[in-house]
């Protein structure tokens, strides 16, 4: 069975890159898409008429969304959604027959739209797939690669296959690191001799060692990069990913309420987003 994408529209230039972005990725892997519009109900009146006039107005943005990913070239299985209320949930419950959702967003700290900013870093938090967030700008020079990191946790394991799959069927890069910061106890810095920090280097040896482990043997193929970094984790992402085209981080999955609570990681690499940002689901 084919793969299914999720692309978020609302009409906006970085939904537009987002949906391009998705296109090709589709047509490349030969995925069927379904486009989704959600139009926000939070201020509308909850009458009906005014409803049935916001759902018109969805079903005409995502006709036109349709038209323009025809135009554009794909040729693949399109199919679109409309439909009127909260975009998380919304978005949510749409993951759930997805096997991707893409988001689209500004580069930088600063967002827009009726998909950007903290509803995109909401949704990759809380949906059942992973969740691409493509940046509306990027800036330097994109090599493709893949960056992943490795801390030994299951949300990692799962970020890191996904990432060597995502390598190893575009034929790039996968760059795999692992960061590491000594305890800042201030008063004990003189603690830190050079045979401690060598031991903690071996430790991450070890550690990106095991969690690359079989790689070489499922992919004869794939090219893996590791970096043991002694940075803060994000830092860290976020260096090696000026020499790659995608990053890859895992969520951790968590129930009720903070569901919506994505990592430290995860949420500091979303809010910078220099590349395109696919979270996984633990």
């Amino acid at each position: 069975m084919a793969e299914k994408y999720i692309i978020g529209v609302d009409g906006s230039e970085q939904s537009r890159v987002a949906l391009d972005w998705g296109l090709r990725r589709a047509a490349q892997t030969g995925a069927h898409v379904e486009l989704l519009h959600v139009a926000d109900d939070s201020f509308l009146s909850e009458s009906v008429a005014f409803l049935s006039e916001a759902q018109q107005a969805s079903e005409q943005m995502l006709e036109a969304e349709r038209e323009y990913a025809i135009a554009a070239g794909f040729g693949g299985v399109i199919t679109g959604t409309a439909v009127v209320g909260h975009p998380i949930a919304e978005v949510e419950e749409a993951s759930k027959r997805a096997d991707l959702v893409v988001l689209g967003a500004h580069a930088g700290s600063r967002f827009a739209g009726s998909f950007f900013g903290t509803r995109a870093v909401k949704i990759a938090a809380v949906a059942h797939c992973p969740v691409a967030v493509v940046p509306f700008e990027v800036e330097g020079e994109v090599r493709p690669g893949v960056v992943v990191g490795i801390d030994g946790s299951d949300a990692a394991q799962t970020a890191l296959a996904f990432a060597a799959e995502e390598a190893s069927s575009r034929g790039v890069p996968l760059i795999a690191v692992y960061a590491w910061m000594p305890p800042l106890t201030p008063g004990l810095e003189y603690l830190w001799s050079e045979e401690l920090v060598e031991s903690q280097r071996t430790a991450a040896e070890e550690a990106i060692a095991i969690g690359t482990a079989g790689f070489a043997e499922r992919y004869p193929d794939l090219m893996i990069e590791r970096k043991i970094v002694q940075a803060p984790p994000v830092a860290a992402l976020l260096q090696a990913a000026e020499y790659a085209d995608t990053i890859v981080v895992g969520s951790r999955g968590r129930g009720g309420l903070s569901r919506l609570l994505l990592g430290s990681v995860s949420h500091g690499v979303l809010q910078s987003l220099p590349r395109t940002t696919i979270v996984t689901r633990s």
